[in-house]
């Protein structure tokens, strides 16, 4: 986390002008602006309500800010019910994107978008004590440093070297200005590791918006130069959801949780078939979800480069 300097790096998510910190709230200092930011239990709250799909009574009037927060009974049953899915890259993947950045900063800032709580693969990333690290979300989980919608970031241009979006971008209206943003505040040459899902169902309730392919990922971030792409689970975890799913649009609503420790419990063998189905052309093309790992570029990929770099099982003569 980062402790020090951090006022330094804000900016306001609307206009991009700074700030003034107050006891209980900042203040954008642009007159034509003039829009204010509430501190909940210690965590700045930079939603603006002109644009965001958040309101700022999201936060203050429970006190918490904490979105769909769990009954105890319910956080039991979900910590013993046997997982369908598994991301088997993440851990390599952070390693690598660790391994990057300390090639080239002694003390590299990595800002992670949707850092409520530690996602899959990330906690030997976290342990890191080389890397400093601002989390931010839209929920005050038990990690959030900053509570700021991905769309408007409140940070300044250039002001990290690296960016995390692990399975966050689906919950985000306009990918294109979030992305955008992911590009404004890295410095050059910084790395971003993003994670999408494909072949999955609608898991986010009402702020789950996009699914897209390994193709349709990379040309989100086609401003920047790929290291590594893939899947992070094939067809075998997707064949879970699928069922999982099936089974729980046949059954009422208070059957959901009863319906997912069932399909825990009956079906989580099947990931273990994407250590090898993951990794063949078929298997990226019906990928749970898939990763990119790239930096930031001055070049602009083209749609012909995109299609050229296709590496699944559909023959160049399947489509035309």
């Amino acid at each position: 986390m980062i402790k020090d300097g951090l006022d330094k790096l804000l900016v306001c998510p609307s206009c991009k002008s700074k700030l003034k910190k107050e006891s209980a709230s900042y203040s954008c200092l642009d007159t034509r602006c003039s829009a204010t930011y509430p501190i909940v239990h210690g965590v700045p709250v930079f939603i603006d309500e002109r644009n965001s799909t958040f309101r700022l009574s999201d936060y203050t009037a429970q006190g918490d800010g904490r979105h769909g927060n769990a009954s105890s009974l319910r956080k039991k049953i979900r910590a013993i019910t046997p997982r369908i899915s598994a991301n088997l890259v993440a851990r390599r993947n952070f390693a690598e994107f660790a391994r990057l950045l300390l090639n080239e900063t002694a003390s590299p800032l990595v800002l992670i978008v949707g850092g409520a709580e530690i996602g899959a693969g990330l906690k030997e990333l976290l342990e890191n004590e080389r890397l400093l690290f601002l989390e931010t979300d839209v929920a005050i989980g038990t990690r959030t440093k900053i509570v700021c919608d991905a769309t408007y970031l409140p940070f300044r241009d250039q002001s990290v070297d690296g960016v995390i979006a692990q399975a966050v971008l689906e919950y985000i209206p306009d990918l294109e200005r979030s992305v955008g943003e992911i590009y404004r505040v890295l410095k050059t040459d910084g790395l971003v590791y993003s994670e999408m899902p494909f072949m999955q169902d609608v898991h986010g309730g009402r702020y789950d918006f996009t699914r897209l392919t390994h193709l349709g990922h990379r040309r989100l971030f086609r401003r920047f130069a790929e290291i590594s792409s893939g899947a992070c689970a094939g067809p075998a975890t997707a064949l879970a959801w699928s069922i999982q799913y099936f089974l729980l649009a046949l059954g009422p609503a208070p059957l959901r949780d009863p319906i997912k420790f069932m399909t825990g419990a009956s079906l989580f063998w099947l990931k273990y078939f994407d250590y090898v189905l993951a990794q063949t052309p078929a298997g990226l093309d019906a990928a749970t979800g898939t990763y990119l790992l790239a930096r930031k570029s001055n070049a602009v990929m083209t749609d012909r480069q995109l299609v050229d770099s296709y590496r699944g099982a559909v023959p160049r003569s399947g489509i035309i």
